[in-house]
């Protein structure tokens, strides 16, 4: 917790120098990584490479073991003696040679599924928590603008207040000051509520991950580089991958169920002792199972389970394709909406200047200072809502393209990187 602490620090000073390179607004990787490290659902994930690894252990022994069978027994011939007799038989399955080979294919491709599944559970991790991060920056940041409005109104209410008793304002102002200072209120407390909400939702999900005091977003939010970024997020697609593995491994069971038709001989020894060992015998045993129209249904149910895979294959390509070009768009879309709110917040920031002027001066009444001020207010929260927008989908293209919050940073998701450590990236750079 004290190095956690420590990063956080790092995290809040590099907040107070921000860059319009470096976006500072999202946490940093380790702190990230190590949150996502302790979700169940990752957990799950672990468990299943394990139970796959162990399945391709059993694949690549088989499943034929050796049999003992022991036949004590007594003989006895009429009118003489008795003879005790005993028999042992040592039997064991044998595969073919194309079996084994299809045996290891399926644990192979079994257990490459499972560690993309793992890989994706981690990206599913960092997307859950991008969304749910901003979500609390958004909540964060219209509580803050709230609270603020309660402040200046309660500036307001003073001044008002003193020109009333000074026969400078009409009574009617001091009213209409009051109404909107109780609005203010409302609508904070209403904020403080939804902050809290999203605040418990991130924490409850990602309690390892520690969060700042202040919110720091970026003067000007960050832009995607220009990259083929469909194809990257494609390439490196986890889960693309993972489906990829099990249509391999689906093909390799339908072609063992197909060779399984030519069912494996279980070979053997046999020993006899008869008439008190007076006979003796030794000998090879083989047992051939007929196959029958079941080998050739299962063979059948196998085939059409790797259609299935693949079919399901081509539904995981489509949405994955239509996921990215559908966040690359909204990434270099709704930088352009930030760049129109900050320009129309700026326009009535000096509206509302003007309008506190001609109030002061006794030019306009204060119901035209008011609409102004809540201009500046709307057009304020939309502004830093933009701003958020655009970070998350800056980044939401980044953590599918692996190069922010991944475990092996610019690698591909087919060939991972084997250093598997997580690296702190340099903050305020």
């Amino acid at each position: 917790m004290r190095h956690a602490f420590w990063l956080i620090a790092l995290w809040a000073a590099a907040g107070h120098a921000q860059s319009p390179v470096r976006n500072t607004s999202l946490p940093p990787q380790e702190l990230v990584l190590r949150a996502i490290e302790a979700t169940p659902e990752v957990h799950a994930a672990e468990a299943q490479l394990a139970r796959a690894q162990a399945e391709q252990r059993m694949r690549r022994v088989g499943s034929h073991e050796t049999q003992l069978t022991v036949l004590p027994q007594q003989r006895q011939v009429e009118g003489g003696a008795r003879y005790r007799e005993w028999e042992v038989a040592l039997a064991r399955g044998v595969r073919w040679a194309g079996k084994a080979r299809l045996d290891r294919e399926i644990g192979a491709q079994g257990y490459e599924a499972a560690r993309l599944e793992l890989e994706d559970a981690h990206h599913a991790g960092a997307r859950r928590l991008l969304a749910l991060w901003t979500d609390w920056q958004r909540a964060r940041v219209v509580a803050d603008v709230q609270r603020s409005q309660v402040a200046l109104w309660q500036r307001d209410l003073a001044v008002v207040q003193r020109r009333v008793q000074l026969g400078d304002a009409a009574r009617r102002d001091l009213v209409t000051i009051g109404a909107a200072l109780a609005q203010a209120r409302a609508s904070a407390l209403q904020t403080s509520a939804a902050q809290m909400a999203a605040r418990l939702a991130l924490t409850s999900e990602f309690p390892d991950l520690p969060l700042p005091q202040e919110v720091f977003l970026p003067e000007v939010p960050p832009r995607l580089r220009d990259n083929d970024w469909v194809a990257l997020v494609l390439q490196r697609s986890h889960e693309v991958g993972a489906a990829e593995a099990v249509v391999r491994q689906k093909r390799a069971e339908a072609a063992r169920a197909r060779a399984d038709r030519r069912p494996d001989p279980v070979v053997g020894i046999r020993v006899l002792n008869e008439r008190g060992g007076r006979e003796r015998a030794l000998g090879l045993t083989l047992s051939i199972p007929l196959g029958g129209s079941y080998r050739g249904a299962e063979a059948a149910a196998a085939s059409a389970e790797a259609m299935t895979a693949e079919a399901r294959l081509g539904i995981v390509r489509r949405q994955a394709k239509h996921d990215a070009q559908l966040a690359v768009t909204m990434a270099r879309s709704l930088r352009g909406i930030w760049q129109q709110q900050k320009e129309a917040r700026t326009a009535a920031e000096m509206s509302a200047s003007k309008a506190e002027r001609a109030y002061a001066l006794g030019e306009s009444n204060l119901t035209d200072m008011l609409a102004a001020r809540r201009g500046v207010q709307e057009t304020a929260l939309a502004e830093q809502r933009a701003n958020i927008d655009t970070v998350e989908a800056v980044a939401r293209v980044e953590v599918d393209a692996h190069e922010l919050w991944h475990r092996h940073e610019g690698a591909d998701s087919h060939s991972p990187s084997p250093e598997g450590v997580a690296r702190l990236p340099e903050l305020g750079r």
